[in-house]
């Protein structure tokens, strides 16, 4: 379930999620011309559109939020000379999205992105 995924994911060092996140972007690009004939199915665009922006521009924000993760730090915040406060940044649990028909790789990738890199699972519509 991904509640029990969620779990793994969040549970494993920025760097792993970040390395899993960029194998997926490289997949994505040595399948693009497979990926953007069955968006070009699915969806009835012309595959100069689907094979030019669905998938890469999808995995252009996949790279840019795997290469976000490592940075994604609290911060230590000082209140007087003598204390301070931090915060932590934490997974809020399973994110859901909802795509449209016309982009759905690109609009599932747009919103999975970020919610993964901060170490949340996913299910999507």
């Amino acid at each position: 379930s991904a509640q029990q995924g969620q779990k793994i994911w969040a549970s494993m060092t920025a760097m792993e999620r970040s390395r899993i996140l960029r194998r997926a972007v490289d997949i994505l690009r040595e399948r693009n011309d497979e990926l953007a004939k069955l968006e070009t199915l699915d969806t009835g665009k012309a595959y100069s559109e689907t094979s030019t922006v669905d998938i890469v521009t999808g995995a252009d924000v996949l790279e840019y939020y795997a290469g976000l993760i490592p940075a994604l730090e609290g911060s230590q915040i000082p209140l007087r000379e003598t204390s301070f406060v931090y915060t932590r940044r934490e997974p809020l649990g399973v994110v859901a999205g909802i795509g449209a028909w016309n982009y759905p790789i690109q609009i599932a990738l747009w919103k999975s992105a970020p919610a993964l890199a901060a170490g949340n699972a996913m299910i999507f519509k």
